[in-house]
């Protein structure tokens, strides 16, 4: 625990600050959001210091997830979360993103993920990529 804590912009208890040496600072913006009961390495940091583990995910027939061995990774309907109790994966995305957008505290943004492509070492003699010569 670094001491300071973070409040949600969505009603919720306050959340402390930790450092960690496993934020894949090539993804996002650097800064990251642990939900331990539905990412596998947070499940197993928050497990290492005895953190809350909270579920905010339905399992697949509906119940309450175990998480006693392993985060649920898988997308399902919100509970534990407000008024977005109830809605499915990808409506409570869009939902949760439109409310921090009208509150000011957020804004959509598509991340691509583009990685480094080794062109020279796709085929033996070299990729064949085109040329454009300006004269």
């Amino acid at each position: 625990d670094t001491g300071p804590t973070a409040l949600p912009p969505f009603p919720g208890e306050e959340s402390p600050g930790w450092a960690a040496n496993f934020e894949l600072m090539e993804y996002g913006t650097g800064a990251g959001m642990a939900v331990p009961g539905h990412d596998q390495r947070d499940y197993e940091f928050a497990s290492k210091y005895g953190l809350t583990i909270k579920p905010v995910i339905l399992a697949a027939d509906g119940s309450e997830p175990d998480l006693s061995e392993q985060a649920l990774t898988e997308k399902g309907v919100l509970f534990n979360s407000g008024e977005f109790d109830g809605l499915a994966f990808e409506a409570a995305f869009n939902a949760i993103a439109d409310k921090l957008a009208e509150k000011g505290v957020g804004e959509r943004k598509v991340n691509y993920r583009l990685r480094d492509w080794g062109v020279s070492r796709q085929r033996y003699w070299g990729a064949p990529i085109p040329m454009v010569t300006l004269e």
